[in-house]
């Protein structure tokens, strides 16, 4: 049964010169999902946590973001959206991430903030063939 809170990622294990990078793959999983909405606003907002684990030859790396989009209804076609990502830092003791970790409490160490416009696209299938 596939686990739909967790996604693997296989990466191309040859380079663009053909040089071998042995396997490469990240697994990400969803912790935590949230959503809400105001019962005096069409706009409803949604949350949602994630780790993110990338494995390579001799290399591991862990990221932790937080993902919050309030999505608004434009009109019957149309919505607008704001979404802001937060990065963390992990806290593992045994490398400098994990220090600098501890320097920052636990707060994420960068946002990226983005607009969305999305669109319906209506289409009409033709089922007389």
């Amino acid at each position: 049964q596939k686990d739909p809170t967790r996604l693997t990622t296989l990466f191309e294990s040859l380079g663009r010169d053909m040089k071998p990078l042995g396997q490469r793959r990240a697994e990400s999983y969803l912790n935590a999902r949230q959503s809400s909405s105001d019962a005096n606003s069409d706009a409803f907002c949604a949350a949602e946590r994630s780790r993110t684990v990338s494995i390579g030859p001799g290399d591991v790396f862990v990221s932790d973001m937080e993902t919050v989009t309030e999505f608004k209804p434009i009109d019957d076609n149309h919505v607008k959206a704001i979404s802001r990502m937060s990065v963390f830092l992990t806290p593992n003791p045994n490398s400098k991430e994990g220090v600098l970790w501890q320097e920052v409490g636990g707060k994420a160490v960068a946002f990226f903030d983005y607009e969305i416009s999305m669109d319906r696209i209506l289409e009409n299938f033709d089922n007389s063939n």
